[in-house]
């Protein structure tokens, strides 16, 4: 992820920490190994020091082989750390400036791992990365991780405090319907609507023996004022008309795709491949949307892209998730009666699928962006490359340095390069800030520029990313 050999030219961002431990090995090696397994991951350099002028300098370890003993017993201890997500291709050995010094590759962990933290506690020894440095994590976020965690997704859980009159008999009915013009004799026809509920793991048995929704079948199906009150964050909002402000759409998630699905299709109606894109890109917000979480699904659209915001990050790294092959919905429950009607089928496939249609009628390539305080992916799909510079996007309210320059690394992803100009009026950031971080970044190794003056254009260096 960075030269090593040019180690005077990076300072200290989200993804690299300096540490000169000369001393032996810094107790804050730990926080920071916190930091990076929750946020994207990161590099330690253990015998490396900042300067006044924020460059870094190797100082040549006198022991280095010690810290890395000291580094494995600490990582292998349970009351250092709640998990070890190292292997000996992590941490090794090498030479800086004519010095050794230790590298320390932290990956990003798995979901299964979070929250990653220290000291045996987990509320005051969970950390992130923001900018520069290590922040403790709120109990908001720890209860994300440890939700997102759970072998069983969140919306398989019974609502024991809920009766089955929390569900609109006319969604369901409707969703019958669609299952019987899609699925002709289909198994499930046979079953009573409770039957049904239970099939799809929309309801289940209390240990008061009584059915209860599910947290799934609550937020499918659910009368809004109930989903409300066990989802107190929950919030549709749709907007595809700029001349018009985004209305509160009270309603449970089936009817929010049959209304969100036939706006998208309004909005494209010469183009099938649009059409595809956008559903699939819907599907994967619902599906994938933390409804514990803070912000709510936003769809919207203007004259430069169409955008599908959630509450809630990546459960699986993004590179995979754009391969396909590997599917972790965080609501599977919802997934699979989506599929039953059609709506995102295939496993692992959908953001393929996405990618493909998109492109295929002659659009920018679409790009993910992941941001922390709070957690949120937001999905983006590039109109046209001549839209970009059309129209500015309204300013986005301050973001932290980490998921500003996040977006600028998925923007440069998406369209190969662009000048500060055009991903501030893309991605609503101010000009001032995007060249700001984008200098910040260059330091970093992260971009490169090409050219001088106005006709300064930006890339990402090979393999380089947030």
């Amino acid at each position: 992820m960075i030269d090593l050999q040019r180690i005077e030219k990076y300072r200290e961002n989200n993804r690299i920490e300096a540490k000169r431990a000369l001393g032996g090995l810094p107790y804050s090696v730990w926080e920071t190994y916190s930091s990076f397994a929750n946020t994207m991951g990161g590099v330690i350099l253990l015998g490396v020091e900042e300067l006044r002028d924020k460059s870094f300098h190797a100082v040549d370890l006198p022991n280095p082989q010690a810290l890395i003993e000291k580094l494995w017993r600490g990582l292998n201890d349970p009351r250092r750390v709640s998990v070890n997500i190292l292997t000996k291709k992590n941490i090794y050995v090498t030479r800086v400036q004519g010095k050794q010094i230790v590298v320390v590759e932290v990956p990003r962990a798995h979901r299964a791992d979070k929250p990653v933290y220290i000291e045996n506690n987990v509320w005051s020894g969970t950390y992130r990365r923001g900018g520069e440095g290590d922040y403790r994590c709120t109990p908001d976020e720890i209860s994300a991780m440890r939700r997102d965690s759970a072998t069983r997704t969140q919306d398989m859980q019974l609502l024991h405090t809920m009766q089955l009159d929390a569900l609109k008999k006319e969604s369901l009915a409707a969703y019958r319907a669609i299952l019987h013009a899609l699925r002709p004799g289909h198994a499930l026809e046979r079953c009573s609507d409770h039957e049904l509920l239970i099939q799809l793991n929309a309801a289940g048995t209390g240990e008061d023996g009584g059915l209860h929704p599910s947290a799934a079948g609550l937020l499918m199906f659910g009368r809004y004022e109930e989903i409300l009150r066990a989802f107190p964050q929950y919030a549709l909002s749709l907007r595809l008309d700029e001349s018009t402000p985004a209305p509160v759409l009270e309603q449970n998630l089936f009817e929010f795709y049959h209304t969100a699905e036939a706006a998208l299709a309004n909005a494209f109606p010469r183009s099938k491949t649009a059409r595809e894109a956008a559903t699939e890109a819907l599907c994967n917000c619902i599906v994938n949307a933390d409804y514990r979480g803070i912000g709510g699904i936003t769809v919207e659209k203007n004259d430069v892209a169409l955008r599908f915001s959630n509450p809630g990050g990546f459960r699986i790294n993004p590179q995979q998730a754009k391969q396909g092959g590997v599917s972790d919905a965080r609501n599977r429950a919802v997934f699979h009666m989506l599929a039953l009607m059609g709506v995102g089928e295939g496993i692992g496939g959908g953001i393929p699928r996405m990618l493909r249609a998109w492109r295929d009628g002659g659009r920018p390539t679409p790009y993910f962006s992941e941001c922390f305080e709070p957690e949120s992916t937001i999905l983006t799909l590039p109109l046209r490359a001549g839209s970009l510079r059309e129209k500015r996007v309204p300013a986005r309210r301050s973001l932290p340095p980490l998921a500003a320059k996040q977006l600028l690394v998925e923007y440069l992803t998406a369209v190969i390069f662009a000048r500060a100009g055009q991903m501030s009026a893309v991605l609503g950031i101010s000009l001032s800030r995007v060249r700001q971080y984008l200098v910040e970044m260059q330091r970093d190794g992260i971009v490169i520029a090409e050219g001088t003056g106005k006709s300064t254009v930006w890339k990402l260096r090979e393999r380089a990313g947030l």
